[in-house]
């Protein structure tokens, strides 16, 4: 998965690979992974999210009108994706 995100990445106004998703939203939550795919795509130092709605607001009203490829690895739950994507 990887090597085809390097490969078609700059296709896309804004890209984020976010690797482990399972470990990661068990260790530190949703809203930080949305704060990373934000910070990634929009090319902005720090997004602070305080919960997965605001963060899934958020990530529908910036992202809408770009043309974005973000990569999820190891989803293993629906409300995983309903919050990343």
């Amino acid at each position: 998965a990887s090597s085809i995100y390097d490969e078609i990445s700059s296709d896309f106004d804004g890209c984020c690979f976010v690797e482990n998703v399972r470990e990661e939203s068990s260790k530190n939550g949703l809203e930080k992974l949305q704060e990373e795919i934000l910070s990634v795509v929009l090319k902005q130092k720090k997004v602070k999210v305080r919960r997965v709605e605001e963060g899934r607001r958020v990530v529908i009203c910036k992202l809408r009108h770009k043309k974005v490829l973000i990569v999820l690895d190891d989803v293993d739950n629906l409300d995983q994706l309903k919050a990343l994507a």
